[in-house]
């Protein structure tokens, strides 16, 4: 495909082609500049470069876009120029711009960034700076069959890369102080690239690409993003190097979509690093803004109120038919429940606590810790709270939660804290739509490796010592007993719940889940359901929040 620069256009004997400008006043006044905008890019994410800056929504400020223009119908030559993109989606022009045909023939605009692409087009290799990052992020747009017009010309770009977002967190016991790099391994980092038509073919070259992470100050919790051509990876995709080890993750047959965004969360948890690194499955984001309170969807909402924050994880509902074994309690021995199979008819979206709520959260919005705890401190969950404390309107931790002015302007819409139904608790437990069938929340052999339970404690430990589950849940098999919104009552076999279940039929007590540091592992199973009066303050029970579409009253 041969290209010709716009500004010697001029010295072209082709009558009734656009031409650039020349120096006859009387020919410049006959005609019409082309002039063009680059608006919010309409795909299935916004533009983002590798700054603190990830939502921003236009091209670069300063960064050079080629356009090619030629007349319609036209089997020619494309010309081209370079336009430099502005603040707010302009598109500046240069010095001696192209102008629209004198015979009013319509015209067809392509362009695209990084202006320099070729192709044969390279993400590149160390994508650890804004530079780098933004000439492997690459981007086209066309306009057919434009008629002649004083009016800028609005360029809708897409993606022609997918992109992959990491946020790695260290668990707060991990020992580790700091994140040091991501790198995607295994990855094709060049692909044939048809200027004109945008088609990217061919992805090759096998390579790594390193991540930029944003760490602001925190190099415990980063975020960081890399763009590479559209793919299947197996193998290793992800080496995470941290101050106290090294971490990998590998997949299988995953595949990478252009104009997509793939979010990977990821969390160190304590003990080496390799054998505990925990990663939820992908998200394939429509629109979602990575990590913005306000848009339902994405991987996780993080909230401050009153000094104390706390992170919301997403959980994917679905309208199929969710399989759960719930165990029945055993009056007679405790240590056996009766499993029986139920079916729940699907889930709506939901938000889950990472964590149990801690002793800091619930001081900030209550205003004291409660008293007789084995453990007080601020990172440990909070114990010694009935539901009745948790749930009584007006005076309970989640009016007072769902009512606190700071919360407030960061829920999304329609929005409420609640407990989980117990259906929502296990589905989470389980791991989502990404479980692997695990017995206890994160492994099905060794409990204790997940689980603080009272063969391995005696007491309540700090949230997020051990392992996270699928989802990068933490605790959801011990430490403590958490308290669901159902009332408890025993289920028969093959039993069928409608969606988004919840038992609000009355009975003498509530639903708990998940085990304690002072019960057995059976506890721990996520099958496991137990009962407790409501008004119960006990030393092994505590809860785990849920954000949820809640209908209007």
């Amino acid at each position: 495909m041969k290209t010709t620069n716009i500004l010697a256009l001029a010295l072209l004997p082709i009558i009734g082609m656009l031409t650039a400008c020349s120096n006859d006043d009387a020919q410049i006044a006959d005609r019409m500049p082309i002039t063009l905008t680059g608006t919010t890019l309409t795909l299935t994410e916004t533009r983002t470069s590798a700054n603190t800056d990830l939502n921003n929504g236009y091209l670069e400020n300063g960064q050079g876009v080629k356009v090619l223009i030629r007349n319609t119908g036209s089997n020619g030559d494309w010309a081209g120029c370079i336009y430099t993109a502005g603040a707010g989606g302009t598109l500046t022009p240069p010095t001696i711009p192209p102008y629209y045909p004198l015979d009013e023939t319509n015209v067809d605009i392509v362009a695209y960034c990084p202006f320099d692409a070729s192709s044969t087009f390279t993400v590149q290799e160390d994508q650890t700076n804004n530079d780098n990052y933004m000439a492997s992020d690459l981007l086209f747009a066309s306009k057919s069959n434009q008629e002649k017009t004083p009016d800028a010309v609005p360029l809708q770009f897409e993606h022609k890369m997918a992109k992959v977002v990491v946020n790695v967190t260290a668990a707060s016991a991990s020992g580790i102080t700091e994140i040091q790099t991501v790198t995607l391994q295994n990855v094709k980092r060049q692909v044939t690239f048809n200027q004109t038509s945008g088609v990217v073919s061919n992805a090759g070259t096998y390579g790594n690409t390193t991540v930029r992470l944003v760490k602001d100050g925190n190099t415990t919790t980063v975020t960081g993003a890399a763009v590479i051509p559209a793919q299947t990876i197996s193998g290793t995709l992800l080496t995470v190097v941290t101050d106290i080890g090294t971490a990998t993750y590998s997949v299988e047959s995953k595949e990478f979509n252009a104009g997509k965004v793939y979010v990977l969360n990821i969390y160190v948890g304590r003990t080496s690093i390799d054998a505990t690194t925990q990663i939820t499955g992908w998200t394939d984001t429509e629109g979602a803004i990575v990590g913005n309170a306000t848009s339902t969807g994405d991987p996780f909402l993080t909230f401050t109120v009153n000094g104390a924050t706390f992170r919301m994880v997403f959980v994917k509902g679905t309208d199929d038919n969710i399989a759960m074994n719930w165990g029945n309690y055993n009056t007679s021995n405790a240590e056996s429940p009766i499993i029986r199979s139920v079916t729940i008819q699907g889930l709506s979206d939901y938000y889950i606590g990472q964590t149990e709520v801690t002793n800091k959260l619930w001081n900030a919005i209550m205003g004291s810790k409660p008293s007789g705890q084995s453990n007080n401190g601020d990172n440990y969950p909070v114990a010694m709270v009935s539901w009745d404390n948790i749930c009584t309107a007006t005076t309970g931790f989640l009016d007072k939660l769902n009512n606190n002015n700071e919360v407030a302007e960061q829920l999304p819409a329609g929005m409420k804290f609640t407990l989980p139904s117990e259906a929502q608790w296990q589905f989470a437990a389980m791991g989502g739509k990404h479980s692997r069938g695990y017995t206890y929340a994160g492994s099905s052999i060794a409990v204790a490796d997940v689980a603080w339970h009272s063969g391995n404690s005696t007491t309540t430990h700090e949230v997020a010592s051990k392992p996270a589950n699928e989802l990068g849940l933490y605790d959801m098999s011990g430490n403590l007993w958490e308290w669901c919104q159902d009332w408890y009552a025993d289920v028969s076999a093959n039993q069928v719940f409608p969606k988004d279940y919840v038992n609000n039929t009355t009975a003498s007590k509530r639903v708990r889940r998940g085990g304690s540091f002072n019960f057995s592992a059976v506890g721990c199973a996520v099958s496991s359901r137990f009962n407790i009066a409501q008004t119960t303050n006990a030393i092994n029970v505590g809860f785990r929040l849920v954000l949820q579409n809640v209908p209007a009253q």
